[in-house]
């Protein structure tokens, strides 16, 4: 049975599905969510620092012509584009969360580390962040809620379907991106 997906619901699905949207909207819920909306404004204003300024850098490399898409699916283009500046953000908001004495310190520098494996991966197969990113944050979403953890997989499949429709990765590269952030989720969710 061949099941196909048209581009445009794949541009959109794969929009949606973008770690630059996709991590902090969910890690913001998340937040407000153990913390409650006071506690979880220093959080959550860094998380969407962090990524505001890569999307502002992102497009300022891609209208200066240094990157050929917004995704970054240039191999080659990712280490100093993507990899290496959230790197320095997340090392950036660890010392900010540790002197100022707010939690999510571990988990911060775990997200770190998720994003350094997959620099390294990187350097040798390309892999795709936004399935990465998709069912990491399916993986971390079950246990506090089931139903919405499942939902969040199923969507996630259809963000790694979307990358292939739109030919930005192969289904090695998804397949990839689907065992790393199912393991770093797993994970996660059992230190954390």
């Amino acid at each position: 049975m061949n099941i196909t997906m048209h581009p445009r619901l794949a541009k959109f699905i794969s929009s949606v599905g973008s770690p630059v949207l996709l991590f902090p909207l969910v890690i913001s819920i998340l937040f407000i969510r153990k913390l409650g909306m006071a506690r979880a404004v220093p959080m959550v204003s860094t998380v969407c620092t962090i990524f505001a300024a890569l999307s502002l850098f992102l497009l300022i490399r891609k209208i200066r012509g240094s990157i050929t898409d917004l995704d970054v699916s240039d191999q080659k283009q990712r280490a100093a584009n993507v990899f290496l500046p959230v790197i320095v953000m997340l090392l950036l908001a660890v010392g900010y969360f540790y002197l100022t004495n707010q939690p999510f310190v571990g988990e911060t520098l775990y997200v770190g580390g998720l994003l350094g494996v997959c620099f390294a991966i990187n350097a040798v197969k390309k892999i795709s962040m936004h399935t990465v990113v998709a069912i990491y944050l399916s993986t971390i979403i079950v246990p506090i809620s089931p139903w919405l953890g499942l939902a969040s997989v199923l969507f996630s499949g259809l963000i790694a379907w979307s990358r292939i429709v739109l030919g930005r990765h192969t289904q090695d590269e998804v397949l990839l991106g689907w065992l790393v952030g199912t393991g770093f989720g797993l994970l996660h969710s059992y230190l954390f």
